[in-house]
């Protein structure tokens, strides 16, 4: 009986594998014996030689942080490069550390994470132990989800909530995939109150992102009426919440290949995809971008040339009289980044800008000690053009618009920037949620 029990579980495990191999694209990309290293160039000649490396077309080489004076740059590089880069970083006096010897060991760590029992948070906002694979579990919130799964809980969240809250698709991705909000709000259908707009996902291999916008939705609906502060919220605000604003490109980097980050549209050549946080119509193909269609930066052939980026343009066109706070969930450098991310110009209201976020920082430490630092990307980061919050702001005329960039602070050794336990979605989602709290109440209109 036992022999046979075994069976027919062996059975339905290969069933799964063999269902999920039919529906992947491509093999599994795989990135053994590819190292994150670290540099931080001081003088110019130094940004030169990195600067002229990222756009090197024959070079394999990912900059997870961009080249910035005075700051630390860490870049993907794969096995096969790894000495031309060695050897040209050397004649540049940058000295290099390795972060992560072998790049595929913490992606397979982090996969073996999500298939075993673990703790989600239940209705009543509790640590809850899951039982069996987590993968297969209704509630996704303390999970790394595929698309499907998201669309699905979205669906039935707002089912169980129906008073408060109704999904509505804003479009359809390059593939062909929903492209779902969720609305959220005490007497929502009359659409008169103030409008709050969050999109997460954008990049696809910052998983965190969508899994903090789910713990975000999962905290409005379940503890309106219990938590004074979630019932304020959604009594003063319309919440308007796109969870996976690339879908395509993050099932990609479910199915195929974990590091993905553009969209899936066809570029000249062997090329695919386009950062769609590069291809809004604000300083298009200006700073932060690259020409090189396979250049993770690529802004694609014209702004909004993916329908992704079109979906999101239309919806807050739709609703900018009523938006007064557009937020964008990314990974990974713990900032809070106010406009404008394409040039060191501020805007006019950059003090009014500046006190929010610097408030909301400030609550977000209360949670878990963690540390954000605000201010503009040319200021902190690197300047990038065609960003949404940009668009958001000088565009659309949304007066509060941010970006956050969500934990790690930092890539560390052994440990990567964008590969984020499972463990670290609930807190990191727990301290971002104290900082919305904070900036929606703080917010002028």
């Amino acid at each position: 009986m036992a022999g046979s029990i075994l069976f027919l579980v062996a059975l339905v495990i290969s069933g799964a594998f063999i269902a999920e191999s039919l529906s992947a694209p491509s093999p599994r990309r795989t990135y053994s014996s590819d190292k994150l290293i670290r540099v931080h160039p001081t003088t110019p000649d130094q940004m030169e030689t990195l600067k002229r490396l990222q756009t090197h077309p024959a070079v394999e080489l990912d900059f997870w942080t961009a080249p910035h004076l005075d700051k630390d740059v860490d870049i993907h590089v794969t096995k096969t490069a790894y000495s031309d880069v060695t050897r040209r970083l050397s004649r540049a006096g940058l000295k290099q550390s390795v972060l992560i010897n072998d790049l595929q060991s913490v992606i397979d760590q982090e996969q073996i994470s999500m298939e075993i029992p673990d703790f989600f948070v239940g209705p009543a906002g509790n640590m809850v132990a899951s039982s069996g694979d987590k993968t297969r579990n209704s509630d996704i919130v303390g999970k790394y989800a595929r698309h499907s799964e998201i669309d699905s809980w979205l669906t039935s969240i707002a089912d169980q909530h129906s008073t408060l809250a109704r999904t509505e698709s804003i479009g359809t991705s390059h593939e062909g995939r929903d492209m779902k909000v969720i609305r959220i709000g005490k007497n929502h259908q009359e659409r008169i109150k103030p409008m709050i707009w969050l999109e997460a996902g954008i990049h696809a291999r910052e998983w965190i992102s969508p899994a903090t916008a789910v713990y975000t939705i999962h905290k409005l609906l379940t503890q309106y009426g219990v938590d004074p502060e979630v019932t304020r919220l959604v009594d003063e605000f319309d919440w308007l919440i796109l969870v996976s604003a690339n879908p395509d490109g993050y099932e990609y980097s479910h199915t195929t290949d974990r590091l993905w980050r553009k969209t899936r549209t066809r570029q000249s050549g062997r090329c695919t995809g386009v950062d769609p946080n590069r291809n809004f119509d604000i300083a298009f193909g200006g700073a932060g971008t690259s020409t090189n269609p396979c250049s993770d930066v690529y802004p694609g052939t014209m702004a909004f040339s993916e329908s992704e980026t079109r979906n999101i343009r239309d919806s807050l066109l739709a609703n900018r009289e009523r938006i007064k706070l557009f937020l964008s969930f990314h990974a990974y450098s713990q900032l809070l980044l106010t406009p404008y991310g394409y040039t060191s110009s501020k805007p006019a209201d950059n003090a009014e800008l500046m006190r929010v976020a610097e408030v909301g920082i400030a609550s977000l430490k209360t949670i878990h000690g963690t540390s954000y630092a605000a201010g503009s990307p040319p200021d902190l980061l690197y300047a990038a053009s065609g960003g949404s919050y940009d668009w958001a702001k000088a565009v659309a005329g949304i007066r509060y618009a941010y970006t956050y960039e969500m934990r790690p602070a930092a890539a560390s050794y052994g440990q990567s920037g964008f590969i984020l336990s499972e463990s670290e979605i609930i807190p990191n989602a727990e301290e971002v949620w104290a900082s919305l709290v904070t900036i929606a109440t703080e917010i002028q209109y």
